[in-house]
């Protein structure tokens, strides 16, 4: 019986997957017991053909290249899972020593009640785990968090309830796997750290619209959970307001700093004044420019 699926969706950077399978195969946790999936939208032809020599040397190595459309590729990953936990890994991510068997151990822990669980790696600095009895409490304590793909996890058996023509999210489908259980379950937050990033630079994290993605259609999803009757207008706003601060550190780091990265900055006016404030996020991105100058010294 395998308890894990590691998911790792990618678009073929070497440099990076290979560092993160490696890790993982160095754990000691039983292989008959877990298995990792990487779904490769690239096209680079080395990659994929190390991706088949992984594939011949381990039993418990699931390859596919596939076509999928940006973040579909998450969703393909899933799908070819067969663990009865489904859980996203960053292919830049690096996991501490002992983090496989961990997660099993907490699979095995949380088996019958099957809460719905996020494992946020220290980000939200809680000493412990949390749960929450509803999504609400469950949203609010997420607030923007919630848009890092590496923290979702899902029951299998929860997964193969969505529908093969559900529409997912086109920038974020990970968000339609984390609140599709709506009701009658319990939330649970993880927030022990177990993955360190093997590159923490912007220029090569893909070429998608941040603005939009973060200002518009990350908003989106809570704002249909409330629209839905599953959150309060407080939560609403709370999340909102989470997402004026990282939006606005956005504009500070790439906008006014010019720190380099890959993505596409040219939908900021379009996206700003939609559900946030231009004039509040930039002046929020203003007051920021010295703990971003700070962190660019230290580095």
């Amino acid at each position: 019986m395998k308890y894990l699926s590691l998911c790792i969706p990618t678009n073929g950077i070497s440099e990076w997957v290979i560092p993160v399978l490696d890790k993982i195969f160095q754990e000691k946790a039983d292989r008959s017991l877990w298995e990792v999936v990487v779904t490769d939208n690239g096209k680079d032809e080395a990659f994929q053909k190390q991706m088949l020599e992984y594939e011949s040397k381990y039993e418990n190595f699931v390859y596919k290249k596939t076509d999928a459309y940006l973040f579909d590729n998450q969703i393909e990953a899933l799908r070819l899972a067969s663990g009865q936990y489904l859980k996203f890994v960053n292919h830049r991510s690096i996991i501490k020593d002992g983090t496989v068997q961990w997660f099993i151990d907490e699979i095995k822990k949380n088996l019958e009640q099957k809460p719905v669980i996020y494992w946020s790696n220290g980000s939200l600095k809680y000493d412990k785990e949390r749960e929450y009895d509803d999504i609400d409490g469950y949203a609010k304590a997420l607030g923007e968090v919630a848009s890092w793909t590496t923290g979702v996890g899902v029951w299998k058996e929860d997964f193969d309830t969505i529908p093969e023509n559900h529409e997912f999210n086109k920038i974020s489908p990970h968000s339609d796997v984390l609140y599709w259980v709506k009701e009658n379950r319990k939330y649970k937050i993880i927030d022990n750290q177990w993955a360190v990033d093997i590159d923490t630079s912007h220029k090569q994290k893909g070429k998608y619209d941040l603005f939009k993605a973060f200002a518009i259609e990350e908003i989106s999803i809570p704002l249909n959970l409330y629209l839905d009757g599953h959150i309060s207008a407080k939560t609403l706003k709370h999340i909102i307001k989470r997402y004026e601060i990282l939006v606005a550190g956005f504009y500070c780091n790439f906008v006014i700093l010019r720190t380099p990265c890959s993505y596409d900055l040219s939908g900021l006016d379009e996206s700003l004044g939609v559900f946030l404030s231009k004039r509040k996020v930039v002046a929020r991105a203003i007051a920021m420019i010295p703990k971003y100058i700070l962190v660019k010294v230290l580095r």
